[in-house]
C-alpha cells in the first residue's frame, strides 16, 4: 500500500470520536503484522477471535509464518503468486520431512569426469578427467523427457598448457566462475598458479568486470590443494602444499578484490594448517585451523592479521592430531543479486548450517567425524566477545555443536548441506539419511531427534575433555531400491543428486531426486 493511502486513512478519522485500533482498514493491519516475527504473530492470534481469524485468513501472513517456520527467504522478485508459493513450500517441506521425493530421474554422464565437482545456483558441475575443462547442467525442476534431457555445457581453458586445480562459483551474484589454474613457465621447473575469471551464461568468455587473471604465486612444486570462495567484491583463496613431497612451504590465505586484482590481506601459517574457508557474512570469514585445533574468525574489511575471535575445539589426547578439516556453508552470503532468481524462495543464509569434515590421525588409526554448527551461532559468538578473544570449547561448544561419527559414511562429497538440511550416505547401503537442524522441526519432532551425547565419545580415545553434542537434530531416512548403491550424494534446496560410479571408479550417472 502506498504511503499516501496510509495518510488519507488518518485524515478521515473524526477528531471528536475515540480512535479504535479495529477501525483501521485490513490492509494496514496486514502491513503492520508483516513486521512481526512468528512468535509475536502467534501471540497476536491469542488476543481475540477477530485477530486469530484475521491472521488465519491472510494469505500474506500465512506465507510469512510458513517461510519463518521453514527458515527460507522469500524472493520478492519472483512473479509466482503467493498462493502458489505456499503450495510449493508446503509440498517441499512435506516431501523432505518424509524423505520421499516427488519424482526421480536418471541422467547418464557421457564424458570422463575428474574429482572436481560443485553444486550451486541450481547447477551441478563436474571436471573433465584431463582437467582442461568443466561441464555443468542446469538441474531440472520438472521431470524431463528421456529423449530431451538437460544438456551438459562446457567451459574450457583458453590455454592448452594450463590445468584446472579447482574452481569457485558466484553464479547468482556475479554470473562468475573462477578457475584456479597451474601453468608451466619459461623458467626452469617453475609453475604459475593463477586465478582466471569467466562468465557462466556465456561459457569461455572472460568476465567483463574482472581486469584479467591474477598470478598468485610461482612454485616449483606440483598442483597445490586450494579452496576458493567468492562473496561480493572479495575472493578468498587458500593454498596448501601439505601433501607435496620434500620440503613443504607455508600455507597461504589470500584475500583479493577480484574485480581490481587488489590483494587486501595475506595470511601465512604452518604447512597443513588451512584446508577450508567459509564466509559467515560478506566481510567475516572462518578458517578451521587443523594444527591448533580451533576455528578462527577474521574480518576481511580491514588488514588485521589476527583473528577477531578464536574458538577452540575439544582438546585432543597426546599422540592424536587433526589430519584435515574442511568446511562448507551453503548458501553463501550475497552482497547483491545480479538478476532475479526464478525460484520463489531459498534457504536463509543466516539460519544455515556449517558442516565440517574432520579427519583425526592417531598412531594406528584414522577417525572421521562430521561437525555441525549454525552460521548464526558463530556470528553471535563473535558479537558477544571482544576483538581478539579466545574461547575454550567448554565455554561455547557443547550446546552449539553436533558431532557425528562418520565411520561407515561416504565422505567424498562435502556438497551435502543446503540451508539446515544435510544428506548422509552410508557405505554399501541403499539408504539415504536426511538430517534437519531447523529448531522448529526439532521441537515438533523430539522422538525423531538424535539424543544428546555428553559422554558418547569417551571410549574413542580422541578427546581429552568432555565433548558434548547437544545441537538438536531431526532425522529421517529414505530406503531406495537395493540396486541403488550410490557412491555419493549432494543436496540443494529442492534435490538430492545421487552419484553412481562405474567399475573404473569414474562418475557415470546421476539420479536426481526432486522434493516439492
Amino acid at each position: 500500500m502506498e504511503a499516501i493511502d496510509f495518510v488519507a486513512t488518518f485524515t478521515d478519522v473524526n477528531p471528536g470520536e475515540p480512535f479504535r485500533l479495529l477501525d483501521l482498514p485490513p490492509e494496514i493491519f496486514e502491513l503492520v503484522f508483516t513486521f512481526l516475527p512468528i512468535g509475536a504473530l502467534l501471540s497476536v492470534q491469542r488476543c481475540s477471535r477477530f485477530l486469530r481469524d484475521f491472521v488465519d485468513s491472510s494469505v500474506a501472513l500465512q506465507y510469512q509464518i510458513l517461510t519463518e517456520k521453514a527458515q527460507v527467504t522469500d524472493n520478492a522478485e519472483s512473479s509466482m503468486p503467493i498462493t502458489d508459493r505456499i503450495g510449493k513450500l508446503l509440498a517441499r517441506e512435506k516431501a523432505f520431512g518424509k524423505a520421499d521425493p516427488s519424482w526421480r530421474i536418471s541422467l547418464p554422464i557421457m564424458f570422463s569426469a575428474s574429482g572436481l565437482y560443485e553444486l550451486s545456483g541450481g547447477m551441478f558441475w563436474l571436471g573433465e578427467s584431463h582437467r582442461k575443462a568443466l561441464r555443468f547442467i542446469e538441474l531440472p525442476s520438472t521431470p524431463f523427457d528421456e529423449d530431451n534431457p538437460p544438456r551438459w555445457r562446457r567451459i574450457a581453458l583458453p590455454s592448452g598448457a594450463s590445468t584446472i586445480v579447482d574452481f569457485g562459483l558466484a553464479i547468482e551474484e556475479h554470473d562468475l566462475i573462477v578457475m584456479a589454474t597451474i601453468t608451466p613457465t619459461d623458467e626452469d621447473d617453475m609453475n604459475s598458479l593463477k586465478l582466471e575469471f569467466f562468465t557462466v551464461s556465456e561459457p569461455n568468455q572472460p568476465h567483463p568486470k574482472a581486469q584479467g587473471p591474477i598470478e598468485v604465486e610461482r612454485t616449483k612444486l606440483g598442483p597445490p590443494g586450494v579452496i576458493l570462495e567468492v562473496v561480493g567484491e572479495h575472493l578468498v583463496f587458500a593454498v596448501t602444499y601439505g601433501f607435496a613431497p620434500g620440503r613443504q612451504p607455508s600455507d597461504s590465505v589470500y584475500v583479493y578484490e577480484w574485480k581490481t586484482r587488489k590483494l587486501k590481506l595475506k595470511l601465512t601459517a604452518e604447512c597443513r594448517t588451512y584446508f577450508g574457508v567459509v564466509f559467515l557474512s560478506p566481510d567475516i570469514i572462518m578458517l578451521p585451523n587443523t594444527v591448533a585445533n580451533r576455528l578462527e574468525l577474521y574480518s576481511i574489511s580491514s588488514d588485521q592479521q589476527a583473528p577477531l575471535l578464536t574458538l577452540h575445539l575439544p582438546r585432543l589426547v597426546p599422540g592424536l592430531s587433526i589430519r584435515t578439516m574442511t568446511a562448507r556453508g551453503e548458501p553463501n552470503p550475497q552482497a547483491s543479486f545480479r538478476r532475479p532468481s526464478h525460484v520463489p524462495f531459498h534457504s536463509s543464509v543466516e539460519d544455515s548450517i556449517v558442516i565440517f569434515h574432520v579427519h583425526f590421525a592417531g598412531p594406528a588409526q584414522i577417525y572421521q567425524f562430521l561437525l555441525f554448527i549454525h552460521r548464526r551461532a558463530l556470528l553471535k559468538l563473535l558479537a558477544d566477545h571482544s576483538p581478539g578473544d579466545t574461547v575454550d570449547y567448554a565455554d561455547w561448544g557443547s550446546d552449539l555443536c553436533r558431532w557425528i561419527n562418520a565411520t561407515g559414511l561416504v565422505m567424498d562429497w562435502i556438497t551435502q548441506t543446503s540451508g539446515q538440511r544435510c544428506v548422509l550416505l552410508p557405505q554399501r547401503s541403499p539408504t539415504l539419511i536426511l538430517l534437519d537442524f531447523n529448531p522448529h522441526k526439532t521441537r515438533a519432532n523430539p522422538l525423531n531427534c538424535i539424543p544428546n551425547e555428553d559422554d558418547a565419545f569417551e571410549d574413542y580415545g580422541i578427546w581429552a575433555e568432555p565433548v558434548g553434542s547437544r545441537l538438536p537434530c531431526f532425522v529421517v531416512g529414505s530406503k531406495s531400491d537395493e540396486g541403488d548403491l550410490y557412491a555419493g550424494a549432494s543436496l540443494d534446496d529442492h534435490r538430492i543428486i545421487a552419484i553412481r560410479r562405474n567399475l573404473m571408479r569414474r562418475v557415470c550417472e546421476l539420479d536426481i531426486l526432486y522434493f516439492g
